[in-house]
């Protein structure tokens, strides 16, 4: 057991702290608002004493402090730039390579989960050793840390009355929160978070409008679905909204352009401006502050397009977006990241506070009628012929659905199931239904009922997250929680959580505890609890009767897992009552599927994945993911990702012996639009924007093996996506034993057989 002391924590509200354990032989760095940690040691015989110090630095830091040393190991191979003290780019370090500057540096850590930034006055050298950075002052010049957290609050809340007006003059005070209107605010520590909304009678902007002068000017017509639809582009924009028909744009009060122009609706136009924008000022930042090769930089210019990118960059905001607008869009669309996020809110009141969420994440709104949601099934009874989505959501249920689910591959009866087998399916209740599919990562939905295929979200699981004040525990508490005896299998996850490398956890496992037990629980501090046992209408399944979370008068717990048969409505009632989000399930779920189920969003969330992302990622990986959805805020993490950007490497099999190989990246909420990704194998020296798949090459076993061996990470083989089994490996695991990628390939890629590359192909671009 560590013994260790504060050093300035939490003074003052900051949400960075230091923590000095071992007896001066570790540093423990923690952001208690993000719920995210590092640990850095000496070098071996070196004692750290940390104190707080006042510094320039090139970047707002939130605290900095001498660390007493020279030398310090990070904790794995991050990717590190070293710096000037103004913030000249000097050298760009790959994880895993050497490199210094003697002379005054900072050594910027890009991919840590913390902003993380060292200086010294006699230079810095990076070098590698056993999976590790070594970070040294050359000549033994002591180092000084700084650290930021990327948590942002809204700095003003405006009232606006529930008219297509007032949410114009409200939206257009969201680009107030921009903290640049370079191209720097692609990043999204850049942006800042919108002001909030509230609703009233009368428009009320504290100390009165801040909307940068950026010369832009959204034209457009007087209704919510388009101000709602137009508000994150104004949001990155900087843009003012004011009354016009038809919808345009204008630039300096001089250039006008079209908006209908881009896209079907003025909503789609809307959102297409917003990627082509958001993805040419991505490329534009490569002249400034991070002069990186950028993969869509080479798409792009691949594509024929010549435009003096140095200059545009020095370039006012609407003069950038003049030039951004002579390019084709379909050109950049192709070099733009997989977009995070789609939002289906209705057309009330009660949508407008959401407003500065959405925006703040870049969302592609889509409004309905506040009391129809037109759902794939709603749309096929108008139309009478199924779309090729639903095709695939229909053989979904199909399989799904039934009072007697069985697992993959096994026999009715072979195990108990979570609930009685007279439980009716969630699907056939009418107010759970089929969301309308979208382009992006995620899919969220505001409003009534249970949506397939989205998170379930409020402005309450948004404000809950806002709130987080600094907390001087460092320690991650979970609890597991097994009120069956049968399905103590499941209770190993324990271990799971209490295994993350970087961070200090305490797991706990409670068995049958009673309603006195689990209550008390529910209402304590615990940053995660993961029930495993019955749940039915009357609650979750205690010692001594159930538990219904609509009796408590409020939750404490901030993530769940109920990993019981239709567990949603008390999943619903935990985020309603104070939790901030949570895995509950749709239909019937059998033992050995839910046990699976479990340990991999355990181990998904001990790896840094979001609730949503862990989700997401499983649905692709098997038809069982589809009984599992997020309650609340789904970008809710446990921890954060090694690397910054949580990924998944894709494998594919070649009939000669390689490997075709390529990483999924999923982004998160503080690692979002316009983050940086650069994978430790394959093309070292080209970044990608994050956000879906990136990087492509091909391995054979040695060099696969070595990627598997750098990082314990999830791994899916192609064509096993969307298999009706729970395929998902990890690389530690793969790098001792590569026979499952070869395990019945031949069969699998015979022209006859149903995973062949053209039925994988089909599957993966439905889903």
């Amino acid at each position: 057991m560590t013994t260790g002391r504060q050093n300035a924590a939490v003074a003052g509200g900051n949400p960075i702290s230091w923590t000095v354990e071992n007896d001066g032989s570790r540093l423990r760095v923690v952001d208690s608002i993000e719920r995210r940690q590092l640990t850095f040691t000496p070098e071996e015989g070196g004692r750290l004493s940390v104190a707080d110090v006042a510094r320039e630095w090139f970047v707002p830091v939130d605290r900095a402090a001498t660390l007493g040393v020279s030398t310090l190991w990070l904790p794995t191979t991050w990717d590190v730039f070293l710096r000037a003290p103004d913030g000249t780019l000097l050298a760009d370090i790959p994880a895993g390579e050497t490199g210094a500057v003697t002379d005054k540096a900072v050594a910027e850590v890009t991919t840590a989960p913390i902003k993380i930034y060292f200086a010294s006055r006699g230079g810095l050298r990076v070098s590698t050793v056993d999976g590790q950075t070594r970070l040294e002052g050359v000549g033994g010049t002591p180092l000084v840390l700084g650290a930021r957290s990327p948590h942002e609050q809204p700095a003003r809340t405006i009232t606006v009355p529930p008219t297509p007006e007032g949410y114009m003059r409200g939206v257009s005070e969201f680009g107030a929160a921009l903290k640049t209107a370079s191209p720097e605010r692609t990043f999204p520590t850049l942006r800042g978070y919108p002001p909030e909304i509230q609703i009233g009678s009368e428009l009320d902007i504290p100390q009165g409008p801040q909307r940068p002068e950026t010369g832009v000017t959204l034209r457009l017509p007087r209704t919510v679905e388009t101000v709602f639809a137009a508000a994150p582009l104004a949001y990155f924009l900087g843009a003012e909204i004011e009354p016009g028909r038809p919808p345009r744009l204008e630039l300096d009060g001089d250039r006008t352009v079209p908006i209908d122009s881009f896209g079907a609706t003025t909503p789609e136009a809307l959102h297409r401006l917003l990627v082509h924008t958001f993805t040419l000022d991505c490329v534009a930042r490569t002249e400034g502050q991070y002069p990186m090769e950028l993969s869509a930089r080479r798409t792009i210019e691949a594509a024929g397009v010549r435009l003096d990118w140095e200059a545009i960059y020095e370039k006012p905001l609407a003069d950038r977006l003049a030039a951004f607008l002579s390019v084709d869009l379909q050109t950049v669309e192709a070099a733009a990241p997989d977009w995070r996020l789609t939002a289906d809110i209705p057309e009330t009141d009660d949508s407008g506070p959401l407003l500065p969420h959405l925006a703040n994440e870049l969302a592609d709104i889509r409004t309905y009628p506040a009391d129809h949601y037109p759902s794939e099934s709603r749309e096929r009874a108008s139309t009478g012929q199924p779309s090729v989505s639903e095709q695939v959501n229909d053989a979904t249920d199909t399989l799904l659905r039934g009072a007697d689910p069985r697992p993959p591959g096994g026999e009715s009866g072979a195990v108990n199931d979570r609930v009685p087998r007279s439980v009716e399916d969630a699907s056939a209740t009418p107010d759970v239904f089929r969301i309308r599919r979208a382009d992006s990562i995620l899919q969220v939905y505001a409003g009534n009922g249970v949506p397939i295929g989205a998170n379930k979200i409020t402005e309450e699981s948004y404000l809950r997250h806002l709130s987080e004040t600094p907390d001087e525990t460092a320690a991650l508490r979970v609890v597991v929680v097994c009120n069956d005896t049968e399905m103590l299998a499941e209770a190993s996850v324990e271990e799971i959580y209490s295994s993350a490398p970087l961070l200090s956890v305490t797991g706990e496992l409670r068995t049958n505890l009673t309603v006195d037990s689990l209550r008390d629980l529910l209402q304590s501090d615990i940053d995660l609890i993961h029930y495993i046992g019955h749940v039915s209408e009357r609650g979750l399944s205690c010692a001594d009767g159930h538990l219904d979370i609509g009796d408590l008068d409020a939750v404490s717990a901030q993530l769940f897992i109920l990993n019981g048969c239709r567990s949603f409505r008390q999943g619903e009632k935990l985020v309603e009552n104070g939790a901030l989000a949570g895995v509950g399930t749709l239909q019937n779920v059998n033992n050995q599927v839910a046990t699976e189920m479990g340990k991999k969003i355990a181990q998904l969330l001990q790896h840094g994945w979001p609730l949503a992302g862990a989700l997401s990622l499983l649905r692709f990986d098997a038809i069982a993911g589809q009984e599992y959805t997020v309650l609340g805020d789904g970008t809710a993490e446990l921890v954060s990702a090694d690397s910054g950007v949580p990924a998944c490497c894709l494998v594919e099999p070649t009939p000669d012996g390689e490997y075709r190989v390529s990483i999924d990246t999923y982004l998160t909420r503080v690692r979002h639009l316009g983050t940086i990704f650069r994978p430790s194998f394959g093309e070292d020296d080209v970044y990608h924007l994050a956000g879906g798949e990136v990087s492509q090459w091909v391995a054979d076993e040695t060099e696969l093996r070595e990627l598997f061996e750098r990082e314990n990470a999830p791994v899916q083989l192609r064509r096993e996506r969307s298999s009706t089994k729970l395929s998902l490996r990890w690389s530690h695991d793969l790098a001792e034993d590569m026979s499952p990628l070869s395990d019945g390939l031949t069969e699998r890629m015979s022209p006859s057989s149903p995973l062949s590359d053209s039925s994988s192909k089909e599957t993966t671009e439905t889903d």
